[in-house]
């Protein structure tokens, strides 16, 4: 089609057709309610599918009362306890009490009414599964705040309070950016800050309900940290005792001041693989030590776990499964010329889930010992659970627990619950719900019992008091707690008192997960039998326990207590939406946009000659990060990378002309020059108001066109800026929306059919006027009165080979220089998850097909039409 028509139609027709907003989306949980194409079935309730109180969630005590007294286990005083907590290594000094069990798995659902992708646990102990790859966690009121996820809800911001009725609240166009596969973090202040997802190098602070971001902030790191398969999304990200953030992804990890937004620290680079999906190992703050006086310094130290090397996925796309990593690694952040503490998994894992237990262990659960996460990529299910007690020596810390028969691999998830069980689901390593699969989706809930929960240790298993314990915390102040526990002699050393934030648990890492040990002033024999009240100090800042809800646990020399509920409230707000909350996030992000203006990846004043059009309507935004196509009844408007390529990936993200878009052509292409040039097409066809987008692909080889697919959306290309890549390598053109594959044009050069491997191709983008043809063949007219028309363009971003003439030709498909990523094996053919991406598209979404057209070549078919395209 012709690229170069932009004047537009002298004079203004009269048009019957409105100026109307293209489609009418309805919400997202309204569209995962009617979303069957890839769950065809028990998806209707995904959204908000909460598990109500019940024995199962460990929502009541279930306590009869009574005294088992065989058994008994009388304490020994700790030499030297007295008034006031010591600053030993465990606030808590007496060894725990020996048990020989490992653990108890229990079915206890035969299905969960949706795949237990995400969990997390509320205040009112309901658990609730989430939307689709997204990333969450609880505000200070116990609001569980959900953000990004997958297509139509990547910039969505949802909240859902803790009440028994309560249903979601979304907002779709909240966030600055796209966030599917990112991460979610509380700030000492009870904000959030949310960090990467895919192919969005920026973080950005969410805003309170009913607010929308203007920009987010660019984050050159999480772009540093990408290599060919991602493996930095889901970066881990724990809020140091200090109020800055550890951010680790790949294999490398900063600490950021979040009040300057500056990377103020960088830590040695961690060897021996990936770690961040989809490879996928696990990490966790490990407990925090606090005392009733604490040192200036409160140590915070973050430990790293398992994973996979960084070709692991893209083998795993050819079906090769490779061991996954083996190693854990401790890092202690707060302490100046850190360096990672290396030890020995008994068994390798990747997507496992890494659990803060109430007595301090770690409980490493799920995933698998070879390949990678993502759909069809590990193999050999991971069985057995592992409890590692970081204070042990070092060649003692890990020990195998009781396996489980259900294998949990892709798309798992667990928690801890207030009774001190695990509450365990998911594994879905399918394009779809499979029953039948090799490991099929699994719908069963399982139970796992920790080795503290051995039947023999129950009467020592101390009980609180809640009607006469504080559950309502301040900083740094005194409070008390009452309970049970049946014991002649109890010394202040036999307790620990931990204060635990359940996490939203996805992709094997639990966001927010935080546990802290509370400094201990005295415990005391109340005037019952077996009665005691323990007088505690609540931790000294929000940045070492943000504010929100925690699960408190009362632990006898090893064994918890069931977990009571208490909030600590911030100095300013008490609740996520109020008013106070609202001016003071404004004004940090304010602050934020000031200290960093810039946010895309390439700058369109450096990378592209602009032509605004006759009339100027169209313009370059601010510094050149954003870019305004216009198109009005004189003339269109274009622009032209200042630089051609051979190879590589193009993308950019563009909103599409909204409302009346008949006649109007969106266009982004490459294209060399000249009358055998080669050409690789996406044109947007628009349409009346009501109707879809067309979306228009083609290619040339040497001149030659005519090779047109086309697809309705499944989006609305209007509301928001969606991701356009083309991937051009000397194997195969591949379009992708949004990281989905729509179509494929594979190299048979070997066979005399042309393909575009020797010209240099620069970008072109341009909004013009196409009424003759592109709307119902030209049976619909621009409506100049809905002019101007304007398309918004941002984050061109060329990850290619630059042409310098022929010379390029064999450089630039060089399969011995490590730059040229694109000539990697792995990308010479679509992997199994993307096949089946693809399939689904075509299947659903195209809607004219070259290849299929047999009147159109008279029975003729192009050549490349009797080929396997993918």
């Amino acid at each position: 089609m012709p690229k170069g028509r932009w004047r537009g139609k002298e004079g203004k027709q009269k048009h019957k057709a409105l100026c109307l907003k293209t489609f009418d989306r309805s919400s997202m949980a309204s569209q995962l309610r009617g979303t069957f194409f890839i769950f065809p079935i028990l998806l209707a309730t995904v959204h908000s599918q909460l598990l109500s109180p019940h024995p199962l969630f460990g929502g009541s005590n279930g306590n009869d009362g009574k005294l088992h007294l065989p058994g008994i286990t009388i304490g020994i005083p700790f030499p030297g306890a007295g008034g006031g907590d010591v600053k030993v290594n465990d606030p808590g000094g007496n060894p725990p009490l020996e048990t020989d069990f490992k653990g108890l798995w229990e079915l206890v659902s035969i299905d969960s009414g949706a795949n237990a992708m995400h969990i997390n646990l509320l205040p009112n102990n309901k658990v609730v599964w989430d939307p689709w790859c997204s990333s969450g966690g609880l505000a200070a009121d116990g609001t569980l705040v959900s953000t990004g996820g997958w297509l139509r809800g990547s910039r969505t911001v949802r909240f859902m309070r803790p009440c028994n009725d309560c249903d979601w609240k979304e907002f779709q166009t909240a966030l600055a950016d796209s966030r599917w596969y990112a991460t979610q973090a509380t700030l000492g202040d009870g904000r959030f800050i949310l960090v990467g997802g895919r192919r969005s190098y920026s973080y950005e602070y969410v805003p309170p309900e009913a607010n929308t971001n203007p920009k987010a902030i660019k984050f050159p790191f999480l772009d540093e940290t990408t290599d060919m398969d991602e493996n930095n999304l889901y970066p881990f990200v724990h809020l140091s005792t200090d109020g800055n953030v550890f951010i680790f992804a790949n294999n490398r990890s900063v600490l950021l001041d979040p009040k300057t937004n500056k990377i103020i620290r960088e830590f040695p680079v961690l060897g021996g693989g990936s770690r961040n999906y989809p490879a996928s190992g696990m990490s966790a703050l490990l407990p925090i030590k606090l005392y009733v006086q604490n040192a200036a310094v409160i140590q915070a130290e973050v430990i790293v776990c398992g994973g996979a090397k960084p070709e692991a996925y893209g083998l795993s796309q050819k079906g090769t499964f490779i061991p996954a990593l083996q190693d854990c690694n401790r890092l202690k952040i707060t302490k100046p010329n850190a360096l990672w503490k290396k030890e020995t998994m008994p068994t390798p894992r990747c997507m496992g889930d890494m659990l803060i237990l109430p007595t301090g262990d770690l409980l490493i659960l799920n995933g698998a010992k070879l390949g990678t996460a993502a759909w069809y990529s590990a193999d050999d299910p991971n069985f057995t659970p592992v409890l590692y007690s970081p204070d042990k020596p070092i060649n003692q810390r890990f020990r195998e627990l009781n396996p489980t028969t259900i294998p949990r691999m892709y798309h798992s998830a667990s928690t801890v619950l207030p009774d001190g069980k695990i509450l365990v689901g998911g594994s879905n390593p399918n394009a779809g719900y499979n029953f039948t699969a090799k490991y099929p989706t699994e719908m069963r809930i399982e139970k796992f019992s920790p080795p503290y929960l051995d039947l023999t240790l129950a009467v020592s298993r101390p009980k609180i008091v809640v009607e006469s314990s504080e559950a309502a915390l301040a900083y740094g102040q005194k409070f008390s707690v009452q309970f049970k526990l049946v014991s002649l002699f109890l010394s202040k050393s036999d307790i620990k008192v931990a204060m635990y934030a359940p996490p939203f648990t996805t992709h094997g890492y639990s966001m927010n997960q935080r546990l802290l040990f509370l400094g201990k002033v005295d415990v005391q024999q109340a005037l019952l039998p077996n009665f005691h009240s323990i007088e505690l100090v609540a931790p000294p800042t929000s940045a070492v326990a943000p504010p929100g809800y925690y699960l408190l646990f009362i632990v006898f020399r090893g064994v918890p207590s069931k977990g009571m509920w208490v909030q600590i409230k911030g100095y300013l707000f008490t609740g996520f939406g109020m008013a106070r909350l609202q001016v003071l996030v404004m004004a940090l992000f304010i602050s934020a946009i000031a200290l960093d203006q810039s946010f895309v990846n390439a700058n369109f004043y450096q990378s592209m000659y602009f032509n605004p059009g006759a009339n100027n309507w169209s313009s370059i935004i601010g510094t050149g990060n954003d870019l305004h196509l216009v198109l009005d009844d004189k003339a269109g408007s274009r622009a032209q990378s200042t630089k051609a390529f051979l190879f590589g990936s193009i993308e950019m993200l563009i909103k599409l002309v909204p409302g009346n878009s008949a006649g109007t052509v969106t266009a982004y292409y490459l294209s060399s020059s000249g009358s055998n040039h080669d050409e690789i097409d996406y044109e947007f066809l628009g349409n009346v108001s009501g109707h879809p987008y067309i979306i228009h692909t083609n290619i040339y080889t040497q001149g030659n066109g005519s090779k047109e697919q086309q697809f309705y959306p499944w989006f609305d290309p209007t509301a928001d800026f969606h991701n356009y890549t083309i991937h051009w390598n000397p194997a195969e053109v591949v379009w992708y929306v949004d990281s989905l594959p729509i179509r494929v044009f594979r190299n048979y050069e070997s066979e005399g059919i042309a393909y575009p491997s020797k010209q240099g191709m620069n970008v072109y983008t341009s909004l013009w006027n196409a009424d003759n043809w592109a709307t119902r063949g030209g049976l619909e007219k621009i409506n100049w009165t809905c002019s101007p028309f304007t398309a918004k363009l941002r984050q061109f971003r060329p990850r290619a080979c630059e042409w310098k003439g022929p010379i390029s030709i064999s450089q630039c498909a060089s399969q011995t220089n490590p730059a040229n990523w694109w000539t990697s094996p792995l990308y010479k053919l679509l992997g199994y998850a993307k096949l089946g991406q693809l399939k689904w598209v075509q299947d659903n979404y195209m809607i004219y097909d070259y290849c299929k057209d047999y009147k159109r070549f008279n029975g003729t078919m192009p050549p490349e039409c009797f080929k396997p395209q993918f």
